[in-house]
């Protein structure tokens, strides 16, 4: 029996050694996977290289994840400019720019402006020293409410910047490229929204106008035997009168008054007559390479001139004087109408008079008076003078409508 005992004390010895090392070991707490950073920051530099004491911009850039469960809120007490430190630089100004924001993170950007005085690293690679930002995680429950986790810290990587100029400051070609902050990024897109704006404006100016232009292009079109429509501007109109009035002074000048050259000029005092008494000038295009018949005078005009028209006036002397009789108009306008009158008359007796001979004194007198009449008259029909004045007689009308009442 003592033998037995022996052994089977042990045999339970032995079973109770290897129990207690099979045991299993006690589970460590489990890890939580995080499937994006809920924190990343990286620096920038405005260049690669330095001079001592020369001035550059740190750029320092993080995105936090910020969504409807989970805000990461970073300390950023820190990171103010005021309050930065980056030895061996020294920190002179910066500023903090406007936050940008996606679905899941928000991005916020500090600026800082350096400098280095030290005259021992020239030619070497100076790091710009990591920093640490404290954070925290809140997270949403389902009633709304925010959960705030533990304090954490994120440790910025280091950058180095090498105190040693790529090229001299005067040097026009290979440059460092500029950086670009977040307010730069809004600055151009404001820009950007400004000049879509004024273009879109701009084209529905143009859409307008082209519009208009074949509207009137139409009008024409359906109406192409109408003589007297408005196919270029008065001025257009005075200006051809003007130089058909210059090609009969020169030409009395050469060869003298002939009964041809009269008439050709009282056709044209009779267009500018008619412009003065603020008639309609009859205008035709001038289709086929014939000439005008007469009383009429052949005017270019329209973009670059490429309108070739037919011209003609019914002014004469007597309805010119019915004007002056009214006493209408200002001083400039009557003091215009005047050798007007006088020229029409002129011409008229010297082409269908009984005279057989032609007055050629009066007649060159007459025709040294036109270039005055003719800038007056042009002068008038100008669009902004026009619009003036209708826009004082409108005016004047309306006062003597309010009087009478």
């Amino acid at each position: 029996m003592g033998r037995t005992g022996l052994l089977i004390g042990v045999i339970f010895s032995i079973g109770i050694s290897l129990s207690a090392q099979t045991a299993p070991p006690v589970a460590s707490p489990a890890t939580v996977n995080v499937d994006a950073d809920p924190i990343r920051c990286w620096w920038r530099t405005s260049t690669s290289a330095i001079r001592v004491g020369e001035p550059f911009s740190l750029i320092l850039t993080c995105a936090i994840v910020e969504n409807q469960t989970t805000t990461v809120v970073p300390d950023q007490s820190r990171l103010d400019p005021s309050a930065m430190q980056l030895p061996p630089f020294e920190v002179t100004g910066g500023q903090r720019e406007p936050d940008l924001r996606s679905d899941q993170r928000r991005f916020f950007q500090y600026l800082y402006t350096l400098r280095l005085i030290n005259e021992e690293l020239f030619g070497k690679d100076v790091h710009i020293p990591s920093i640490q930002i404290s954070y925290h995680i809140e997270s949403k429950v389902e009633r709304g409410e925010s959960v705030r986790g533990r304090d954490r810290n994120y440790i910025l990587p280091s950058e180095s910047i090498r105190i040693l100029s790529l090229v001299p400051g005067d040097a026009t070609d290979i440059r460092d490229a500029p950086s670009w902050t977040f307010g730069d990024i809004e600055a151009q897109r404001l820009r950007g929204r400004v000049y879509l704006m004024i273009a879109s404006v701009l084209f529905v100016a143009a859409a307008l106008v082209i519009v208009m232009a074949l509207i009137r292009s139409l009008r024409r079109r359906r109406q192409p035997g109408i003589v007297g429509r408005r196919i270029i501007s008065d001025g257009a109109v005075l200006s051809g009168v003007g130089r058909e009035l210059s090609a009969v002074r020169r030409a009395s000048e050469r060869d003298g008054w002939t009964p041809e050259l009269a008439g050709r000029a009282l056709a044209a005092f009779r267009i500018a007559g008619s412009i003065a008494l603020g008639r309609a000038v009859s205008q035709a295009p001038a289709r086929g390479g014939g000439d005008a018949h007469d009383g009429q005078l052949t005017v270019r005009g329209g973009f670059l001139y490429g309108k070739k028209v037919r011209v003609s006036g019914s002014a004469t002397a007597e309805a010119i004087a019915d004007e002056l009789a009214t006493g209408a108009g200002s001083s400039g306008h009557r003091q215009a109408l005047e050798p007007l009158q006088t020229a029409l008359s002129r011409f008229t007796a010297a082409l269908f008079g009984r005279e057989p001979k032609l007055d050629e004194t009066t007649l060159t007198v007459s025709l040294g008076d036109a270039p005055s009449v003719l800038r007056r008259l042009k002068l008038e029909n100008l669009w902004l003078v026009r619009k003036i004045k209708n826009l004082t007689q409108t005016a004047g009308d309306l006062g003597n409508r309010a009087w009478s009442r």
